[in-house]
């Protein structure tokens, strides 16, 4: 059965943060991006909400896709002077509070400060009072709140670490599945090892060296790898049309 995840990044744009933080909405959304990268690779069926959605959307929206999970993405706000990250699920004792764990431990291990832990939103805002993303969503589901945009360290933070926090988010849905993380270069060197066995390139660590971002590949090489391709997709259209 296929592994899916509703990722839902924060649809408060008039959440400001501290300094040039900007909106939460749009950091959120970067995290996010971060985040649905890394499962897409790993196989993990991706749906997400759009910024103009209203909350209700959101989660007719989660209801609507049926997904495995749902997981909201949010950085958090009280004084200015609070800290830390904090997940909540709906209530405890399912698999929401399993993937909360799951996906609290992962960006534990890289906040600079300590957490403030997993918590139950069923009271969150008085008795029968629930977070309403929590309660109303049908598949197992989990709120994180990252760290306090409104909180000048915390701010910054976030910014400096957009993509190593959709990292580890990435590796607590995972961990949920019972996935491994696969490292990008690995991907990346069993496929230029895969090009060396059909004989498309001759010198498969220079391609492991250089193809990757930032890295830069001799103009010559790269057109025989060009040629050697060409060639072959041509010998087999050939043997196709006979």
């Amino acid at each position: 059965m296929s592994k899916s995840v509703y990722l839902s990044p924060s649809i408060q744009e008039e959440n400001i943060g501290y300094g040039n933080y900007g909106t939460e909405e749009k950091r959120m959304n970067e995290v996010c991006d971060v985040t649905q990268k890394h499962l897409l690779r790993h196989g993990i069926t991706v749906f997400r909400n759009r910024p103009d959605m209203t909350l209700k959307q959101v989660v007719a929206d989660s209801n609507a896709k049926k997904p495995t999970i749902h997981l909201a993405i949010h950085s958090n706000a009280f004084n200015g002077k609070v800290r830390g990250s904090e997940i909540y699920c709906h209530n405890f004792g399912g698999e929401g509070e399993r993937l909360a764990r799951s996906v609290y431990a992962e960006l534990e291990s890289i906040t600079p400060t300590k957490g403030r832990g997993v918590k139950e939103g069923k009271d969150h805002f008085g008795p029968g009072k629930p977070l309403y993303e929590l309660a109303a969503t049908v598949a197992p589901a989990a709120l994180l709140e990252i760290a306090f945009h409104d909180q000048p360290d915390d701010a910054k933070w976030i910014l400096e670490n957009i993509e190593a926090i959709g990292v580890v988010i990435a590796k607590g849905v995972l961990k949920y599945f019972g996935l491994d993380w696969v490292d990008e270069r690995s991907e990346h060197d069993k496929a230029v090892d895969i090009l060396a066995e059909a004989g498309f390139i001759l010198s498969p660590q220079y391609w492991k060296d250089n193809a990757v971002p930032g890295g830069t590949i001799n103009g010559e090489y790269a057109g025989l790898l060009i040629k050697r391709m060409a060639s072959f997709i041509k010998t087999v259209l050939d043997g196709l049309n006979k």
